[in-house]
């Protein structure tokens, strides 16, 4: 009989490793080997290879991932070998599936088509895979001479994800897996994925690829109107912001970008959720009276702290605290 036959998970997990490392590739040479007085392109053109390796992960990635579909009716359809080499019938020599010889290129791309119904997969991923394998052949059979850019293979992995997995499904894959490292167990923090790293990540992304472009991997608007998370912003300290002559201009708490949505996407909705820590929080829709700042025109406030009032006498322990989500101003009222 056939044994160790995989599982549809078994094939996503290993899709979702190539494509994460795809990601940290180029990440780690813009985040750790740029230098302010050289130009990004010459780091670019010094670091080729990772971008070809990128390529190279992004169509083993691919492949995974289909199988992984594929798998979902029968993993049996991911074998190439003739029935009659098939070691199944009774009292046969037992054989691992992974010795077996398994289907690739075009017929991995045809038997996936068979198995999907036409509503399950956007009609734009044939180009899109014909086009990394393409990239993909000329690097490895040495000819692959044409200048690829960062932005380029980023697209590529975010595509990827998105065609296969639907919308969101980058972003759920980084958090599962950017730090899957077992120097978390011995509580190493620089092995920690943390908030404020990730809401790097997203700023990195939007940066170098536009909103517009970003936008199509999430199920959120990123277009819509944005707010601070009440939970994650600030965790990372406080910024503070001075003058040439040292004095302080402004103190902001950090990371200061804004990446909590209101859920839905109305004007009267009552819940962000943060795209970071992935928690909703109830808010007020109530405008802004800046105290510690100037008022801004945001009316979306979360309340912070509940006033502490003696049920008897009346007396006001503690202030009832809100916070605008939009300014970061905390407001008080007795």
């Amino acid at each position: 009989m056939i044994q160790n036959i995989p599982k549809p998970k078994d094939y996503e997990n290993v899709g979702f490793e190539c494509l994460v490392q795809a990601y940290k590739n180029i990440n780690q040479i813009d985040n750790g080997q740029l230098i302010p007085d050289v130009p990004r392109e010459e780091i670019w053109q010094y670091n080729t290879i990772v971008l070809k390796t990128s390529i190279v992960l992004i169509h083993q990635g691919i492949e995974a991932l289909l199988k992984s579909k594929i798998s979902r009716k029968s993993p049996l359809l991911l074998l190439e070998q003739k029935r009659s080499d098939w070691k199944t019938l009774p009292n046969s020599d037992d054989i691992d599936f992974t010795d077996m010889y398994t289907i690739s290129g075009e017929d991995l791309i045809r038997t996936f088509f068979a198995t999907l119904n036409e509503d399950e997969i956007d009609n734009n991923f044939r180009t899109h895979f014909e086009n990394v394998r393409v990239i993909r052949n000329k690097i490895v059979h040495g000819i692959g001479n044409d200048e690829i850019e960062p932005e380029e293979v980023l697209k590529l992995i975010l595509w990827t994800f998105t065609y296969l997995n639907g919308k969101g499904s980058f972003w759920r894959a980084l958090q599962d897996k950017f730090y899957d490292h077992p120097g978390h167990l011995v509580g190493d923090s620089e092995l920690e994925f943390e908030e404020v790293q990730q809401y790097i990540h997203l700023d990195y992304l939007e940066a170098l690829l536009g909103k517009g472009e970003l936008n199509n991997h999430f199920e959120i608007d990123l277009k819509s109107r944005r707010y601070y998370c009440p939970e994650c912003t600030g965790q990372d300290g406080i910024l503070v912001q001075k003058d040439q002559e040292g004095n302080v201009v402004n103190v902001d708490p950090h990371p200061t970008s804004k990446w909590a949505f209101l859920q839905p996407n109305k004007s009267d909705s009552t819940n962000v959720f943060c795209l970071v820590c992935q928690n909703t929080f109830e808010v007020e829709r109530i405008d802004c009276k800046g105290e510690e700042k100037k008022a801004c025109k945001g009316n979306v406030l979360y309340l912070e702290e509940e006033a502490d009032i003696d049920e008897d006498t009346g007396e006001v322990f503690e202030e009832e605290v809100k916070l605008c989500l939009t300014c970061m101003d905390i407001q008080k009222k007795k």
